[in-house]
């Protein structure tokens, strides 16, 4: 039975807590904005500290290709064009149901825009029951759920190539290689940077990547290109790269100088996951 009355008294403080949240986002985006400042007109000295102090940080920066200051104006979308997109989801087995499996289900869109068709909202459910299939990550140490994930990422990416073929097919794309008679646009949820690959043993890797960029070349061939979706991403990557602007100390050395703690570093007030920081400023 939920006890509503000491609900609320809870939910009070999650209101104080997101104001005070509000507030402090604020502050940490107007020292985002002066690092930035700071970046573009130190780009060439931050790079260099990068490069040479790399193996001595705590964390993962990327390193800009242009200058930071670069803008590029967006042309408009044509007004008749074609987006799809696959997103999965996932329930996890339970030895508590009466039988023990998993279920992968990806979800189907695609919107015509300016063509007066109708869209497509659907989706594609597949239920993993087999010992084969269950157990198969054992060997390589990776459990069923965590195996599951990197299944639904293949399985997105394999019916997201599929979903822009039937759809090429629909609409009576031209040849491979030529431009599409009405452009397209696939969407896929999250980074096209698959990291969790560099953890897994090589065995393991030849399961997922090569699907994933089967599915890519297939997408190619159609001339559609394809994007990562990212909400809210923070983009920690780009995000590490202001890290070097605001670090305190001439030579970066996160474990010399802040006990290898990141998170907890003087270089990260400006992150969401900012820490209070206990070491010694010069």
């Amino acid at each position: 039975m939920l006890d509503l009355t000491r609900l609320a008294q809870q939910m009070q403080g999650i209101s104080q807590h997101l104001a005070q949240e509000a507030v402090a986002a604020q502050k940490r985006i107007l020292t985002t904005q002066q690092l930035m400042q700071e970046a573009i007109q130190h780009q060439a000295a931050l790079v260099a500290l990068q490069q040479n102090y790399g193996d001595r940080l705590a964390f993962t920066a990327a390193q800009p290709i242009e200058p930071l200051s670069t803008r590029i104006t967006l042309a408009p979308a044509p007004p008749a064009h074609t987006v799809i997109a696959t997103d999965g989801s996932q329930i996890s087995p339970s030895h508590h149901e009466i039988a023990y499996c998993y279920l992968i289900n990806v979800g189907r869109v695609v919107l015509h825009y300016g063509q007066s068709r109708f869209p497509l909202l659907d989706s594609l459910p597949e239920v993993v029951y087999r010992p084969e299939d269950l157990y198969a990550s054992r060997p390589w140490g990776i459990s069923t759920e965590e195996w599951m994930g990197y299944r639904r990422t293949v399985a997105e990416a394999v019916g997201l190539a599929e979903l822009a073929a039937e759809v090429a097919a629909e609409t009576n794309q031209p040849a491979a290689g030529d431009s599409p008679a009405v452009p397209g646009l696939a969407l896929v949820d999250g980074s096209l940077i698959y990291w969790f690959l560099e953890t897994l043993p090589e065995a393991a890797q030849q399961l997922i990547l090569p699907p994933i960029l089967d599915s890519w070349q297939q997408l190619r061939r159609l001339g559609i290109p394809l994007v990562g979706y990212l909400s809210a991403s923070r983009s920690s990557e780009a995000l590490n790269f202001l890290r070097l602007a605001a670090c305190p100390f001439a030579q970066p050395h996160c474990q010399q100088h802040c006990g290898g703690q990141s998170e907890a570093a003087p270089c990260s007030r400006f992150m969401p996951c900012a820490m209070p920081y206990f070491g010694q400023r010069p």
